[in-house]
């Protein structure tokens, strides 16, 4: 129940509210990096101007909801998806999608906008729309209400327009089926894999044959490119003690970032649930209060509340004698969490309804609301702002070395009080000791000519590699005694492929004429596994990405049992075994597809409306972050 009480009011931030949020974007790594805080326009649509304070707060919408699903792993989610740029491209096609939407004078009255506010659960007490309720779901989560209100009637312009696109779409009986049976239809087969380097022993080379392979594939048997290099690093830590930080900054900061120096008030409690509908006939609400005022009154006479709610109790905390654990303002639906945090250590609540039902709430323990001074912060906040100065200095000196050439290394490297190092030969897979792995440094230093200057940044803790290149190596064909070695493994490896594949079609064919298949196996040192998949499965177990093994498996069955995958230098034979397709909850499933089906054409017509209006509009990127490779 906690989950889904949590879940009901997260719901409000990550899915309605997802267009207006009026909190400050703060992020060290974020849009501040790139931006300062005048207001600036990033982009032009048509005229119509996108405000650096729009993307701002788009982005920390789709951030938040990354941090939501992904925790302390957002920030790295992020970059993967190159997220900045993905929410400017919505943001533009948000404003396209308006610009025709109004062009064929699509309209969100007032009514459309009351009616949908008035419709959602979490702005209603007993049932019905509560204005008091609306602002002060609103006010926790600091959102203006018309801000709020004008981004709802964009998205009612949006649901419209793309209502019109999707109109006239049938999803056939036969295309639900069809999709129905991949997604659900499971083949069971057994499949052995003629591995190479299980027949690499029943080969041999001679140095005649070792020396043609390696005349005609002397590419694979190259030496790496070498470098010899002097460094010296740099990280945020150098610059700490030479930064200070004045006492009004300590104090700015505090009142800025004040919620962050607040521990928030937490109780602990149980409840019990009997689930109500909102639009209950009120028949069944009196008889669903009846029993749980019986409830209330065994508990005031002296009945164990946990053992009531295991009981009586009917959701997923039942078996925990509803058992909701510590949770914070904002983590439950308003009502249920204004009862409880109106209640002491030991009380019960009268009935409090919910859009899940009615509850009554115990709550065992309470943690009351700390809030820590400017002097229990002081110390804190003085070490976040030497860092962030430090951090600041030292990306300035990254952009000041990256432009410098070679024949000053020597002297900045006085200047910041660092010792050059020397690196001597190193190719791609070695250590440099102090710095790790080569092998994201090695691209760089392709680029570079000997004696020039370059910088290789990794983190600001880690530290920043300033280098000159001294000398490179180019890759030379290894002589054959060197590589003698390496060229038998390659030319023993290719015959085992060939011989693999000779065996695994003999045994095919004698599986096919009634032969015994785990004793052909046993005969060559295989195993037989066992697989299960269906026609949407795309990694299969132990294998990964296979087409080829899963095209061959779907076309098996009664009447051909046997097929031979061969996907590069795999080899696998596969045995059929069974087909099951279940009708257990079928009907549901089909329903779930065809709207999925639905939803999937409703969104190949959007893309290809979004194409047309980008290529009939006039789209301006004024900032330069946001501009495509090779754009001007």
């Amino acid at each position: 129940m906690i989950q889904e009480l949590r879940e009901y009011s997260n719901n409000i931030f990550f899915k309605l509210l997802m267009g207006v949020i009026a909190i400050t974007f703060v992020l060290s790594f974020g849009v501040g990096s790139f931006f300062g805080d005048r207001k600036e326009v990033v982009a032009k649509v048509n005229d119509q101007e996108i405000l650096l304070k729009e993307y701002r707060e788009a982005y920390q919408n789709r951030l938040r909801a990354l941090q939501q699903q992904f925790g302390e792993n957002a920030e790295q989610f992020a970059e993967q998806l190159n997220l900045r740029q993905q929410v400017f491209n919505q943001l533009i096609d948000r404003y396209l999608l308006l610009t025709d939407a109004a062009e064929l004078n699509l309209v969100a009255t007032d009514f459309e906008l009351q009616n949908f506010i008035r419709k959602q659960p979490f702005f209603q007490q007993n049932g019905q729309f509560d204005y008091d309720t609306y602002e002060t779901v609103l006010s926790q989560n600091r959102i203006v209400r018309h801000e709020y209100e004008t981004s709802l009637r964009a998205d009612i312009l949006l649901a419209k327009k793309q209502q019109m696109l999707g109109t006239g779409l049938v999803i056939s009986n036969p295309e639900v089926e069809q999709a129905y049976q991949r997604n659900f239809e499971k083949i069971e087969v057994e499949y052995v894999y003629f591995d190479p380097q299980s027949f690499v022993e029943r080969t041999s080379a001679n140095d005649a044959e070792l020396r043609k392979h390696l005349q005609d594939n002397s590419q694979d048997f190259q030496t790496l490119n070498q470098f010899r290099m002097e460094y010296f690093t740099i990280s945020a830590e150098n610059y700490k003690g030479d930064v200070n930080v004045r006492e009004r900054e300590v104090r700015r900061y505090y009142k800025k970032y004040a919620d962050n120096y607040v521990t928030p008030p937490e109780v602990k409690a149980r409840h019990i649930l009997v689930k109500l509908v909102p639009d209950a006939p009120e028949k069944e609400q009196e008889e669903k209060r009846e029993q749980l005022n019986k409830l209330l009154t065994k508990i005031k006479a002296g009945s164990s509340f946990e053992e009531l709610a295991k009981k009586h109790s009917e959701d997923g905390t039942a078996a925990e004698g509803g058992d909701l654990g510590w949770f914070k303002p904002g983590e439950m639906v308003p009502a249920f969490e204004a009862a409880a945090f109106n209640l002491e250590a030991g009380q019960v609540s009268d009935i409090v309804q919910s859009p899940f039902g009615l509850h009554l709430i115990k709550v065992e323990e309470r943690k009351e609301k700390i809030t820590k001074s400017l002097d229990e912060s002081r110390e804190e906040i003085t070490v976040i702002l030497k860092e962030r100065r430090a951090e600041k200095r030292l990306e300035e000196d990254l952009d000041r070395l990256s432009g410098l050439a070679g024949e000053s290394f020597a002297e900045e490297a006085q200047k910041l009080n660092r010792e050059v190092l020397s690196a001597e030969w190193f190719d791609s897979t070695e250590v440099i000791s102090g710095l790790g792995s080569a092998a994201e440094l090695v691209p760089e230093l392709l680029r570079r000519k000997s004696g020039e200057m370059g910088v290789w940044k990794r983190n600001p803790v880690l530290g920043h590699v300033i280098y000159r290149l001294s000398e490179t190596k180019k890759p030379e064909t290894r002589l054959f005694e060197d590589a003698k070695e390496d060229v038998q493994v390659a030319v023993r490896l290719e015959k085992a492929g060939v011989l693999a594949l000779e065996t695994a079609k003999k045994v095919l064919n004698q599986a096919q004429s009634g032969k015994a298949l785990n004793k052909l196996v046993k005969k060559h040192g295989l195993q037989i596994e066992t697989l299960e998949f269906t026609a949407n499965t795309r990694f299969l177990p132990n294998i990964g990405l296979n087409t080829e093994f899963r095209k061959v498996g779907l076309h098996l069955n009664e009447n051909s049992r046997f097929g031979l995958s061969l996907n590069e230098n795999r080899a696998d034979l596969i045995h059929f075994k069974k087909r099951t397709l279940s009708a257990e909850n079928a009907t549901e499933q089909k329903d779930k597809l065809r709207l999925q089906l639905l939803q999937n054409m409703q969104q190949a017509l959007l893309s290809k409306e979004l194409k047309r209006l980008r290529d009939s509009a006039s789209i301006e990127v004024i900032n330069p972050v946001f501009r495509a490779p090779g754009s001007s």
